[in-house]
């Protein structure tokens, strides 16, 4: 699966929800589980779009902490770009 890809549907979605969430270091403190229940997935299916954007660069789990996501710079830009093409 090509990075393009890999942000189709929903790991776009999740991404773009992360990002609307995340602080100036770009993390996001949220569970999988927050997130399946906020944006009506099952819980497998945002595991496994998680899996494929940590995979693809964008996106980084603080293996340290429950709930602790970062945004890559690829993953900034990424939405920057899809939002900006969207106006």
């Amino acid at each position: 699966m090509s990075k393009i890809d890999s942000l189709v549907n929903t790991n776009f979605k999740i991404l773009s929800y992360l990002f609307d969430r995340k602080d100036k270091d770009n993390l996001v403190r949220i569970t999988q589980t927050e997130i399946s229940q906020d944006l009506e997935l099952n819980r497998g299916t945002v595991n496994k779009c998680f899996a494929s954007l940590m995979e693809n660069g964008y996106l980084i789990h603080d293996e340290s902490r429950v709930g602790r996501y970062y945004l890559t710079n690829e993953g900034v830009k990424t939405v920057g770009l899809f939002r900006k093409s969207e106006k």
